[in-house]
Order: structure tokens, then C-alpha cells, then sequence
């Protein structure tokens, strides 16, 4: 084992980088409180670029705290198999992060850039209402004069200091996710708290048999920057994304600013090599050489709530998600207050590409309670499935809905109570 305070460097990146580079033959590095003579009083860790990790690493968070500096428009943590100029992500295997105490990972005072590859970055992004209408330029005249606003006034511009910057991109892309895994094979990331990233908190692409455990998310869609109420978009909680097989997710808590756990397989046609900027996936997207369906996962024991969206989304897209089970699943919104369903599976008409007959099956919901106007919303298809145990709190609250005719394909439904 090494330990990251007995290395020097001229940054703290440089620090860490170090130590990985010179981990011992257990793969072990652990990264307790910050050190430094030179300044002694800061304990956390701050970050210039991400932690890479390559294959049979072992990172031990031993209470510390992990935050991204304003210099950084990158990852906490990525595999090192994947980032800008890697084409094709080589499969890679035994990588952990794993804390102890009460580790933190905390996102940047003025993030660069925040959000998915569809949203577009400003500076100022007011998140209320009344600041929208007073300085969001981008909003129609109209729209801006009466104060009523729709979706994309409020949803499609997202904070960050590279806004107008013409040698930067203009829009989010898998740099802004807090933890990134890709072609990894037997891996866990566990026990960590985190705050206020600047996407998604977690996204796995292709990858299998690991573990996400003990999990905790404070987001909420918006931070205060410089006296305002700044928007950040797309803070979900836990992606998985094409080819992830194997997987287990437990214990997850908090609060997120978009879904707190979503499969998105998103088999999109247009020819992407990996690394690709404003896309969300570091993955490249040849299906012929690599698994576009999502198969064989776990989802239990989430207490959390979602901003806007749901606690559970199951999205494919040209393709397919299988075999997956979901237990134990408590939304801690207010009860009535929920958003309009707490577990979503497909979309009609998606922008991401056709819901296919039998693209969401062998799926099992069951011990969840909600307080939304649907407890399983299916817009798109759901086949050989069952949904059993389910309390939806909100009076005159749905069991289950479908928005396409024959959404339902061999679907139980028992145990299940609507106020």
C-alpha cells in the first residue's frame, strides 16, 4: 500500500498521480486528509484533472474529502482506459474506490462547465423564476414579459465559466460526471458521499460484475454562485449505461437534481469513436464489436429523492434491457409532492431513438413506496414482467400506466395499494 500524503508534487493532482504510478504489488492507495507543510491548514484534496485508475487499483477514501478545483472541467475519478483520443476503450479489470468514515467528493465553487451534451452552457444560468426573466437573454421577449416560461426557457442553458468561450465547448459531455467507468470488468465504488457534481454523480459504461454500494447524493439541481441561484442540469444520481451486465446497486441515499438511478442503453446509429466531446458516452458506439443492451442488474434498498425526475428510469433504445430487479425503494419527497412517477420505463416517440415490443423484459418492481401521480409509468413497452408490493401515498395516485396501446405484454400486478 501507499499512502498519497508521503508523496510531493506541485499540485495536488500531481500528488496523486504519483502514488498510482508507484502503488505496490497489492494495487492499494490510500488517500487519507491532506498534508501539506506548505499549507498546512487545508485538509481536502483539490483537483485539477481527474484521478485515472488503471486496471488492478485499489483507492482507498479514508475520511477525505476530494473537491474539484475552478482550473478543472474533468472527472473525480475515470478509468484511465478512456478519455480524450482513445478510440476504442480496452477492457480493463480489478478496479475499486473504496471509502472508509465519511469520505466526500464535492464539485467546484465556479464549475467550467456543467450538464449533458444537449445542454448549453451560460454564465449567469439563473435557476428561479423571477431571475430567468430578468437576465436569461435567451428566453423569448414574450415569454420573459408574462413569467410564464416552458420547459426549454428554464431547462436548456446550465452554469459554467467556459460559456462564451470560443476555444472551449459550448456544451456539457462525459468530462462533467463525477465518477466515470468504462470497459471495466470486476470493479466497486463504495461508501462515498457526493456533492454537488457538476453531472451525473456515477456512470458506467460496459461494465460488469461490480458493485455500487452505500451511496450518497446531495444535489438539487441548482448551487449558489456569486449571491445567485445557479442552474445545474442533469444531476443524476447513478447511470448505467450499454453493455453494463452483472451489477449490483444498494444502499443509495440523498437527494439528486435529475433521476436517481437510470439504464439508458441508447443504441444511437451515428458513428462516434470514443472520447468524442459533447456526448455524455467516452464509449465508442460500434455495436457490432460490443454489447449495446443492458442485462442482468440489481437496484435495492434506495431511500432517496429526485428534483424533478424519477427514482428509477429503464430507457432502451434500439435495443434491449433485461432480467432486472428492483426492491426496496422509498421516495422521500413530501408525500403528494412527488414528481409524476417514481419508476419510468421507455418513452413514447423518444428523441433518443424507437422504444421497441419487448425491449424492457423480465423485470420484477416490488416493496416501493411513493408519493407520485404514478407509481410505474411505462411509455414505452414492458413484457414477462411482474410488479408486486406497491404503496403509492398520493390521493387518487396510480398503480401503474402506459401511454402506447399493447404497452403491457404479459405484466402482473398484485399486492399493490393506491390511496
Amino acid at each position: 500500500m501507499v499512502n498519497v500524503n508521503d508523496f510531493n508534487g506541485i499540485s495536488d493532482s500531481d500528488r496523486i498521480e504519483k502514488a498510482i504510478s508507484r502503488k505496490t504489488s497489492d494495487g492499494i492507495v490510500l488517500i487519507p486528509p491532506r498534508e501539506s507543510p506548505d499549507e498546512p491548514e487545508r485538509k481536502y484534496w483539490l483537483l485539477d484533472r481527474a484521478i485515472l485508475l488503471p486496471g488492478n487499483t485499489t483507492v482507498i477514501l479514508l475520511n477525505c474529502t476530494i473537491k474539484l478545483s475552478d482550473k478543472c472541467r474533468d472527472n473525480f475519478f475515470r478509468t484511465a482506459n478512456c478519455g480524450l483520443g482513445i478510440s476504442d476503450p480496452e477492457k480493463i479489470h480489478n478496479v475499486h474506490i473504496l471509502g472508509i468514515g465519511s469520505p466526500e467528493l464535492i464539485g467546484a465553487d465556479h464549475p467550467r462547465s456543467t450538464g449533458d451534451e444537449s445542454k448549453i452552457l451560460a454564465n449567469p444560468a439563473p435557476h428561479l423564476t423571477e431571475d430567468l426573466c430578468r437576465l436569461a437573454d435567451w428566453i423569448p421577449i414574450e415569454h420573459r414579459e408574462s413569467g410564464q416560461l416552458d420547459f426549454y426557457d428554464v431547462h436548456l442553458h446550465t452554469y459554467g465559466t467556459d460559456a462564451g468561450n470560443p476555444n472551449e465547448s459550448q456544451y456539457g459531455d462525459w468530462r462533467n460526471i463525477g465518477i466515470l467507468f468504462a470497459n471495466t470488468e470486476n470493479f466497486s465504488i463504495k461508501n462515498i458521499k457526493i456533492k454537488e457534481p457538476h453531472a451525473w454523480g456515477i456512470s458506467l459504461e460496459a461494465c460488469s460484475y461490480g458493485t455500487v454500494e452505500d451511496i450518497r447524493f446531495c444535489a438539487c439541481m441548482s448551487k449558489e454562485i456569486d449571491g445567485l441561484s445557479q442552474n445545474i442540469e442533469n444531476q443524476d444520481g447513478i447511470d448505467l449505461r450499454n453493455g453494463c451486465h452483472d451489477i449490483t446497486v444498494n444502499n443509495i441515499k440523498g437527494k439528486t437534481g435529475d433521476d436517481v438511478i437510470a439504464l439508458t442503453a441508447i443504441a444511437d446509429k451515428t458513428p462516434r469513436p470514443g472520447g468524442s466531446l459533447k456526448y455524455t458516452h467516452v464509449m465508442h458506439n460500434d455495436w457490432s464489436r460490443r454489447e449495446s443492451g443492458i442485462r442482468n442488474i440489481t437496484v435495492s434498498n434506495v431511500t432517496a429523492q429526485s428534483y424533478m425526475c424519477l427514482m428509477v428510469r429503464l430507457l432502451a433504445c434500439e435495443t434491449v434491457i433485461e432480467n432486472v430487479v428492483i426492491k426496496n425503494v422509498i421516495d422521500t419527497s413530501e408525500t403528494g409532492k412527488g414528481n409524476h412517477a417514481a419508476i419510468g420505463i421507455g418513452e413514447n416517440d423518444s428523441s433518443y431513438g424507437r422504444c421497441l415490443p419487448d425491449s424492457v423484459r423480465n423485470i420484477s418492481v416490488s416493496d416501493l413506496i411513493c408519493g407520485s401521480d404514478t407509481a410505474v409509468f411505462v411509455g414505452g413497452y414492458l413484457a414477462d414482467s411482474t410488479i408486486s408490493n406497491i404503496i403509492n401515498k398520493k390521493p387518487n395516485g396510480r398503480i401503474i400506466e402506459t401511454e402506447r396501446d399493447h404497452g403491457l405484454k404479459n405484466v402482473n400486478i398484485n399486492n399493490s395499494i393506491g390511496w
